[in-house]
């Protein structure tokens, strides 16, 4: 066990650091990952064991990830997913959503290009992680790191469309497994302004895959993909399914291990 390397199914609702510090405190060793999940995403994250295993970090950061992800449109949120403050919304006809023009501009995703990070992110300016400059109203005194990306394949497994009801009860019950504060009362309010005024009673939906390099954002992906389509969007659900050499059949379940 010391000086290992495990990849374990992070849940939804719990931070890659969370996950980290519960292991250490039960295994009684130092306990690092290579590569952070956000609070809504769920899937493959390679954990460190060991004091040994930690001088691996950096080899083991820099390998491709690959996500699946459902992008939905109606809404877009400050932080690209569903635990944001809806910043837009725009109504529209699901039956003549643009299925085609999506699918294009999906697979065009496929190269090298520069990428903004989310405003709530926990890559450290000047001391202190992003989200604490979102939260605080300072953003612009920082502004958004850019990033180089490069997204190596891209396509769309399915699009569909969810009722309204169905939608709003999946937020909030996202929202309500999210452990910390992440101001989800201010956000669940928020959502059920939000669906209420929006007259659409039906959202489309693009379930889409994607492999990237590291240090790419599939929600800040999400979030552009709404600008240039032209329907706000944001990313309800991120899995990741592969971390390096490491898929989701490999994961270790965390209840199993804390």
């Amino acid at each position: 066990m010391p000086n290992d390397i495990w990849a374990v199914h992070k849940p939804i609702g719990i931070t890659s650091h969370q996950v980290a510090i519960r292991l250490a405190g039960k295994l009684g060793t130092v306990v690092t990952h290579t590569g952070s999940l956000d609070p809504m995403a769920e899937g493959v994250l390679v954990l460190l064991i060991g004091p040994e295993a930690k001088k691996r970090q950096t080899e083991l950061q820099a390998v491709d990830k690959e996500y699946e992800f459902d992008l939905l449109f109606g809404f877009s949120t400050d932080s690209y997913d569903a635990l944001g403050l809806v910043t837009d919304t725009a109504a529209y006809e699901p039956e003549n959503f643009p299925e085609e023009k999506l699918n294009d501009l999906v697979i065009g995703q496929v190269g090298d290009r520069k990428q903004e990070v989310p405003p709530y992110s926990s890559i450290v300016i000047r001391g202190k992680p992003l989200f604490w400059w979102a939260r605080e109203g300072r953003l612009d005194e920082v502004g958004l790191p850019v990033r180089e990306i490069e997204i190596y394949k891209a396509e769309i497994l399915e699009q569909h469309q969810i009722p309204k009801p169905a939608l709003e009860a999946l937020i909030l019950k996202k929202i309500d497994c999210i452990a910390g504060d992440f101001r989800q009362d201010r956000i669940k309010e928020n959502w059920r302004t939000a669906m209420t005024h929006h007259p659409n009673d039906r959202y489309s939906l693009a379930t889409i895959r994607m492999t990237v390099g590291s240090g790419t954002y599939v929600r800040s992906i999400a979030n552009e993909i709404g600008k240039t389509i032209g329907i706000p969007a944001f990313a309800l659900r991120i899995l990741r399914t592969r971390n390096g050499r490491f898929g989701l059949s490999d994961c270790k379940r965390l209840n199993d291990l804390i």
